[in-house]
């Protein structure tokens, strides 16, 4: 049986709003606006945002194309701290449900006498309805450089892609305020038309690095709003959503938790009736840094991965371009920012993975189109460190494939 996040219904109401002033998103106060998927993004979404002082009285306004108004009353959730994430936010979300299924809603956030500029989303389709959707490799450093410049092509580019992926390590230092303003503003105003998601990585929660402080994981936690599947003892770092012809399936490689997400994953995996099964991971299974194994990766994930059938396993963590197969399951490893790694087959052999195609000192963003019979992925280069191989312009095709139902 599918197990879905219950959700408050939203209030309608067809009266006319309350006058209230116009502001951005930055001047009114309220600021990193993020939308971000609920289990069932057909039928609801997360809105999220920050304010520096608490308020209360705030609320969302949506408005679909037949004229309806849903206002929904913010809820206060887990916000920042100055010693784990670099300042003090206080954080919002509010639910919107009782959505239609590829339908674009108009939506501001409204406080005590002020209200952010009109925005708008457009919920997913239903599971037969193809979409696309872009993906990101690790940003990590130095966000309002390359990882904003390739946000802001791909969407530009791509603007029909209504869901963002990316596959962890937003930030490099979680405690320094100043990498995430410079993630937000990367974020914006992409982030605010789509919905984003992101696995959390290591270095969100202070894992594999010494004299680092997070709150286990704290800032993440706040910033992304993403939703539990009823899954028992189940975390927020990781769950699954259901879109179109594919369902989306997250994990925390980092977390402490590994026995119960390995059950989770073969719960999704088993129970997925969509033709698509796509994971969304930090570390993948197979590293392409020299010296590193991905053999915790391999224990834990790579028997459910094949035995239920994954399709496409997509993941950051090692910094470079790499993609390869092993039983019918395909493993695509990226990177979005400037830190590069060097590139290697060593660990893909030593998990009896074959790499078809890799790249050096190259930063990619993903576009996946989405249908019932075919899953098509193309990797585009968005950024090129020096002595980037092989020579393929940015904007230019890096690697392209197709899965075939």
């Amino acid at each position: 049986m599918r197990i879905v996040t219950a959700f408050v219904a939203a209030a309608l109401a067809t009266s006319v709003l309350p006058a209230v002033p116009v502001a951005s998103a930055a001047s009114s106060g309220i600021h990193r606006l993020l939308l971000t998927p609920t289990a069932d993004p057909s039928r609801s979404q997360y809105v999220s945002w920050s304010r520096p002082v608490a308020a209360s009285g705030q609320r969302v306004i949506a408005v679909g194309p037949d004229g309806i108004t849903r206002t929904v009353p913010a809820r206060r959730k887990l916000g920042t701290t100055e010693r784990t994430a670099g300042s003090r936010q206080y954080r919002y979300v509010v639910a919107l449900s009782g959505l239609e299924p590829s339908t674009r809603y108009r939506y501001r956030v409204v406080g005590r006498g002020v209200a952010t500029r009109w925005r708008a989303f457009t919920t997913a389709g239903p599971a037969n309805r193809a979409f696309r959707m872009l993906q990101f490799g690790d940003t990590q450093i130095d966000n309002d450089g390359p990882p904003d410049r390739i946000i802001e092509a791909a969407t530009e580019r791509f603007p029909d892609a209504r869901l963002l992926l990316q596959a962890g390590d937003v930030v490099n230092k979680p405690w320094v305020g100043r990498e995430w303003s410079e993630l937000h503003e990367a974020l914006s105003p992409a982030g605010q038309w789509r919905s984003w998601v992101s696995s959390i990585g290591n270095h969100e929660q202070c894992r594999v690095r010494s004299s680092c402080r997070s709150g286990a994981g704290r800032g993440f936690r706040s910033y992304f709003q993403f939703p539990s599947n009823g899954f028992p003892d189940q975390r927020r770092t990781w769950f699954f959503l259901d879109q179109g012809p594919a369902r989306i399936i997250v994990l925390d490689t980092f977390g402490s938790d590994l026995r119960r997400q390995r059950s989770f994953l073969a719960h999704a995996l088993r129970t997925n009736d969509r033709p698509w099964s796509i994971v969304l991971m930090h570390s993948g299974p197979f590293a392409s840094v020299g010296d590193r194994r991905n053999t915790e990766m391999r224990k834990w994930f790579l028997p459910t991965l094949e035995r239920y059938d994954a399709d496409l396993v997509l993941s950051g963590h090692d910094h470079s371009y790499a993609r390869g197969r092993k039983a019918g399951v395909t493993y695509l490893a990226s990177v979005s920012g400037p830190k590069y790694y060097d590139s290697s087959i060593r660990d893909w052999r030593a998990g009896g993975a074959t790499r078809v195609k890799a790249a050096y000192r190259t930063s990619t963003y993903q576009v996946i189109s989405v249908s019932p019979t075919q899953l098509k992925v193309r990797a585009v280069v968005g950024h090129r460190g020096k002595g980037a191989r092989p020579a393929i312009k940015v904007g230019r095709t890096l690697d392209g494939f197709t899965l075939t139902r």
